[in-house]
């Protein structure tokens, strides 16, 4: 009877193990499937006599491939929404801080859309600050927002910085810079 015990806990726990290793199989699966999110930050560097402007940009959370972009100016604010392919365009084309020429992406585990569209809204609610409150720190607020799970927590505020300085050295674990 000890014998059997022995070999039935031995199968047990070979079955706890075994689904074990599925289920971190299927964490791991997940995980390689990808974060959820994706953010974007896009940069003029010639904006702001040199010291560089910056826009925003977040993917939809309904999985359409649809994303929401737009920047804080110290004379008006714009957001527009459309495909990846649209948004690239638009940068690529718009004339203002000089022209935007590169962004950089990261993905994030977290795709709070109306969180960020919400932090957008109030950003474009306030009134602009050359050094606290201005297209980088707004930039910032909204990818902290859109990413709930505070993977992003860790970015500095942006206060008292200049964009392009920002946009080339603060942003580790980003993707490298593509140009549009």
């Amino acid at each position: 009877m000890g014998m059997r015990r022995s070999r039935a806990a031995a199968v047990v726990a070979a079955g706890v193990m075994a689904a074990g290793v599925v289920a971190a199989g299927a964490g791991t699966a997940s995980a390689a499937a990808g974060p959820t999110g994706r953010v974007c930050i896009f940069d003029a560097p010639d904006g702001a006599y040199g010291l560089g402007h910056v826009a925003w940009a977040y993917r939809w959370s309904d999985g359409s491939g649809s994303w929401d972009y737009g920047a804080t100016e110290s004379s008006h604010n714009w957001r527009k929404s459309g495909t990846e392919k649209q948004m690239l365009h638009d940068f690529a084309t718009l004339d203002e801080s000089g022209g935007y020429r590169s962004y950089r992406c990261k993905d994030t585990a977290a795709d709070d859309q109306a969180a960020a569209t919400a932090t957008a809204t109030a950003g474009f609610a306030r009134s602009y600050d050359l050094a606290t409150d201005n297209c980088l720190t707004r930039s910032i607020e909204i990818f902290k927002a859109y990413d709930g799970s505070g993977g992003l927590n860790g970015l500095d505020d942006g206060r008292y910085t200049f964009p392009n300085a920002y946009f080339n050295y603060a942003l580790p674990g980003w993707g490298p810079e593509t140009k549009l």
